[in-house]
């Protein structure tokens, strides 16, 4: 099985069109966290993983029913080019998510590529209150 965790602009309630990626293709599972830190680029956020789990991001988990079809449309959005990581925006990589009930899966995500100098960090962890 496949998971996706995603903490931005694919969440339900970020009202943006790419959501309906998931909507179509993948199952919502259950609300979750990352160890991280949350920073704003520009109208959609980045993701910088850290080992310490004090500081954590919010974002919500969904099982993809066809994980090929919907990274050849996620991908592209998100910048990462598999074939190019150094010029990839964001790299897509395997983490373990806490979900809201305790347990955990571990699911893709989208982790940052570029330098944070610059940027604000969203301190709730949460791209939702930010």
């Amino acid at each position: 099985m496949h998971y996706l965790f995603v903490y931005g602009t694919l969440r339900r309630t970020a009202d943006h069109a790419m959501h309906q990626v998931l909507k179509n293709q993948a199952e919502w599972v259950a609300d979750g966290s990352v160890p991280g830190k949350l920073y704003l680029v520009d109208w959609y956020p980045a993701l910088i993983s850290t080992t310490q789990h004090e500081e954590r991001v919010q974002g919500e988990v969904y099982l993809l029913a066809n994980p090929e079809k919907t990274f050849s449309e996620l991908d592209p959005y998100e910048g990462y080019y598999p074939d190019d990581e150094a010029h990839s925006d964001y790299l897509r990589q395997q983490e373990t998510v806490q979900l809201s009930d305790g347990s955990s899966v571990t699911a893709w995500v989208y982790v940052y590529n570029l330098p944070i100098i610059g940027l604000s960090q969203i301190t709730s962890g949460d791209f939702m209150k930010r």
